[in-house]
């Protein structure tokens, strides 16, 4: 069971590097936004987030439910974020019209990094 957490963990990290890093790389980028990769991040994220939590209470980890529930639902507006950016990217809508959505659900995940760490 340990083994599984890790590894999910692992990809929890996975999730997070394929929406920051885009973000990081493309901020100040106005088109060609890589919004497939966020949303990929953002949806292997929550799977991750949500089956190590899973985990966590038969491994007989410490959770604050508080902070789970925060982070969760930040993740959440991460992926609508995303989602929506994703559906404009794919409707041909000009770049402009996803840049927003592309800033929000980058800069919501730095928000849950710092979260995960300082709280």
């Amino acid at each position: 069971m340990e083994f599984l957490y890790s590894f999910l963990l692992v990809g929890h990290f996975i999730g997070l590097a394929a929406i920051v890093g885009p973000f990081l790389l493309q901020m100040r980028r106005n088109k060609n936004f890589a919004i497939t990769a966020v949303l990929a991040g953002a949806v292997t994220q929550l799977v991750t987030g949500v089956a190590m939590t899973g985990l966590a209470e038969p491994l007989d980890h410490d959770l604050d439910y508080a902070k789970i529930i925060t982070k969760l639902v930040i993740a959440l507006v991460v992926f609508v974020a995303a989602l929506l950016g994703w559906r404009r990217a794919r409707s041909g809508s000009n770049d402009r019209s996803i840049k927003p959505f592309f800033h929000a659900a980058g800069g919501l995940a730095l928000v849950n990094v710092v979260l995960a760490v300082f709280w």
